[in-house]
């Protein structure tokens, strides 16, 4: 798990930071705790769920000004406090399982610590830094409210980020790994000369498995489908679905049962039956 990661003990904290990454006021104010953190850099918070905190701010590495993200995970309740005393932080579990898409041909924001820190028995914060995505957005944030408004070249850009979309979902599949939180929010996109580009962040629930259970790809499935858009029709939902099946060949044989199912259970929590 430390391949290219530097381990640092100071004060009450344990860093893992990345080798390409090392700013020594940066860790010197990660270690000392988040007070720190306010007291050296100009935090602008970011929206997020109520069992963490986050932070944006810009820092420099090799004389680069670089954005990056710090995410402060809370305890969720006195179960989770004993979880994190018994087993892996949610921060040290996202940071594993980063690491192991990274290491699976998958793009994610480049993490540049993780930490925890241990004040007292009741106190054990745990963090990650990420650098930022220039030029990244939700992936529905790339959606379009109204057909009418996209030009013929812009309606072909979207397809095509459907098309790559489903693609990055059937190969994370293909590759027996499991999303723990596919939400659209958690699927940053980029366009680059060469296309788009797809990340996946929040990835503490994310595994590998031996082989992937049939209820855990459906529903990665349905959590791709949430997405209501007038620019989203019935033959870009199976533009999507065609493009994960091309990798996921037992899928493909029983493609019309798989079809159905994720219309069921997607229209289930959005009240829509007809979608493909």
């Amino acid at each position: 798990m430390c391949n290219g990661f530097d381990i640092i003990r100071r004060h009450n904290c344990t860093l893992f930071i990345n080798k390409k990454f090392r700013n020594d006021e940066l860790e010197r104010a990660l270690s000392t705790g988040e007070k720190a953190l306010q007291e050296h850099y100009e935090l602008t918070p970011v929206q997020s769920s109520v069992v963490s905190r986050v932070y944006k701010f810009t820092t420099n590495f090799d004389d680069k000004k670089r954005c990056v993200y710090f995410k402060q995970y809370l305890f969720r309740s006195s179960l989770d406090f004993i979880k994190h005393i018994i087993c892996s932080s949610r921060a040290k579990r996202a940071f594993k399982a980063t690491l192991m898409l990274e290491k699976n041909g998958f793009e994610t924001p480049r993490v540049v610590a993780m930490g925890k820190h241990k004040s007292s028995f009741f106190d054990r914060g745990n963090f990650l830094v990420t650098i930022g995505l220039e030029g990244a957005k939700q992936i529905h944030q790339f959606i379009p409210d109204k057909l009418e408004d996209l030009s013929k070249e812009q309606l072909n850009d979207l397809r095509e980020l459907i098309r790559t979309f489903g693609h990055i979902v059937g190969k994370l599949h293909a590759a027996r790994i499991f999303h723990g939180d596919l939400r659209l929010g958690n699927v940053l996109v980029t366009r680059q000369k060469d296309g788009w580009h797809i990340f996946f962040i929040d990835n503490e629930r994310t595994r590998k498995f031996r082989r992937l259970p049939s209820r855990l790809r459906l529903k990665n499935l349905v959590q791709a489908n949430m997405l209501i858009s007038e620019c989203i029709t019935k033959t870009d939902r199976m533009r999507f679905f065609k493009a994960y099946l091309s990798l996921n060949p037992l899928i493909q044989k029983r493609r019309a049962v798989w079809a159905k199912t994720i219309v069921s259970k997607t229209s289930r929590r959005l009240s829509r039956k007809d979608w493909f």
